[in-house]
């Protein structure tokens, strides 16, 4: 009986033992787990430093210029250093543009934050301008949509000299045989339209392209590549899934909401979209395309992956996402005469903050005028001009487009309005309030709306 009783203790003492091993193991992995994702570690950890080191690898056609937009609201706001060419062409880094890094670093040696214009994704020279601890992102396009879009965009029909209503269909039953025919530098996209362009943007060598590789080889390569990327970018998004996308960017650059909010540029509405295309010529355009439909499935799974790890708060966070969107945009789109400030209440995922005239103007500003006003900026950097007084008056003659507010200003001029740039004269803490009428949109009860213009 005593023996019975000892085996019994003795069973459950270890029962015991390996219940509590047990659960210290999974205390273990789930802490491991969330150091090493850093997307399920910042959703979680609310005292994460925000990330300011980016690499956006930009892609033809797959929406990145809305990605931009909130980069550059992003970096604007934070004086913020970005990697740009030295003229006009803010196309101007692709696709050789980051061959001799020496002429893009900043002023005393000073590492920039942020790459997000197009260029080739080379890691080695963009690290040497923005530091081994960046983060690197990108976005990629359902193949077939992505192809539609550039046969639109680039007016591929008339290039490829393929007549009638039905081009993209003609293009697709022998893809291989426009593709050689055209060359697209004129365009601005020296690399294929249609042939892995995703995959060539983001360094995939173009010797491995040849169809003269064999099957076994080719796919090596493939596998190979979709690897390499995937352990060399912190998020690899998907313009299908956009908003889930921002939601986990958000999380891994530990930024706030407020700081992924969006309008759609360069989104167009067109007839090509509408086609359907039938299977077999999709499968055409498979073997064709096949690089960049590895990569595109590979990482759509990736993405409901780290959706599917980051538990149910992902969703509750999306839904406030899009609410806040919604809230935004319906704000941000009123008349000047009907706009009043607004308050939103602090979340699990955002501090509270007001969208109002100035919070609108930074939200609505195109990709030109950022693009101008940061060169503006760094030029006058690169030229010691930026120990200049606070609120100056206005010069006598030339008025705000005239040296010391501005060193671009005939490019500011053409690239944006006189709203948008006397907020940045705001911003810059070269004009008060009180030297314009915007200074009403300081009062809550104000219906100005934000059309602010100096006083003459």
């Amino acid at each position: 009986m005593a023996s019975t009783r000892q085996r019994a203790v003795c069973g459950f003492a270890l029962l015991l033992v390996g219940v509590l091993s047990l659960l210290a193991s999974m205390r273990y992995r789930e802490r491991y787990r969330l150091s090493m994702d850093p997307i399920m570690r910042s959703s979680r950890v609310h005292a994460c430093k925000p990330d300011t080191k980016i690499a956006f690898i930009k892609l033809h056609k797959t929406g990145g210029s809305t990605i931009m937009q909130v980069l550059h609201r992003f970096g604007y706001l934070r004086n913020l250093s970005f990697v740009q060419p030295s003229s006009n062409n803010i196309n101007q880094l692709y696709p050789y543009g980051l061959q001799d890094i020496r002429k893009y670093l900043p002023p005393e040696g000073k590492e920039f934050d942020i790459l997000t214009y197009h260029t080739i994704y080379d890691r080695a020279r963009i690290t040497q301008l923005l530091s081994g601890n960046a983060t690197f992102v990108t976005i990629l396009r359902e193949p077939m949509d992505r192809l539609k879009s550039a046969f639109n965009y680039y007016q591929l029909a008339r290039r490829f000299r393929i007549p009638g209503r039905n081009a993209l269909q003609t293009f697709l039953e022998n893809p291989e045989r426009f593709d050689n025919k055209v060359d697209l530098r004129s365009s601005g996209a020296p690399i294929s339209a249609t042939k892995n362009p995703m995959a060539v943007e983001l360094g995939y060598p173009l010797k491995d392209l040849s169809s003269n590789l064999s099957t076994s080889v080719r796919d090596k390569n493939i596998r190979d590549f979709v690897d390499k990327i995937s352990r060399e970018f912190g998020l690899v998004m998907v313009t299908e899934y956009f908003d889930e996308s921002l939601v986990l960017l958000r999380r891994l650059l530990c930024w706030d909401m407020q700081d992924i909010l969006y309008f759609k540029y360069n989104s167009y509405e067109y007839e090509l979209r509408k086609n359907t295309v039938s299977e077999r010529l999709v499968q055409n355009y498979r073997r064709h395309n096949a690089i960049d439909y590895a990569l595109y499935e590979h990482f759509n799974r990736t993405l409901w992956r780290k959706i599917n790890m980051a538990g149910g708060n992902f969703q509750e966070e999306l839904a406030h996402f899009r609410w806040l969107q919604d809230k935004m945009r319906t704000h941000c789109n009123r008349e000047f005469y009907d706009f009043a400030p607004i308050y939103i209440g602090e979340t699990a995922w955002n501090a509270g903050f007001r969208i109002d005239a100035t919070f609108c103007t930074w939200m609505k500003t195109w990709h030109m005028c950022y693009f101008t006003l940061l060169r503006d900026r760094n030029v006058r950097i690169q030229q010691d001009k930026q120990k200049l007084p606070t609120a100056k008056r206005l010069p006598r003659t030339g008025g705000i487009y005239s040296d010391p507010y501005c060193v671009l200003c005939e490019n500011i001029k053409k690239h944006c309005t006189v709203h948008e740039y006397v907020t940045h004269l705001y911003h810059e803490g070269f004009l008060s309030p009180s030297q314009s009428s915007s200074s009403k949109i300081t009062s809550i009860k104000s219906r100005h709306g934000g059309k602010p213009q100096p006083i003459s």
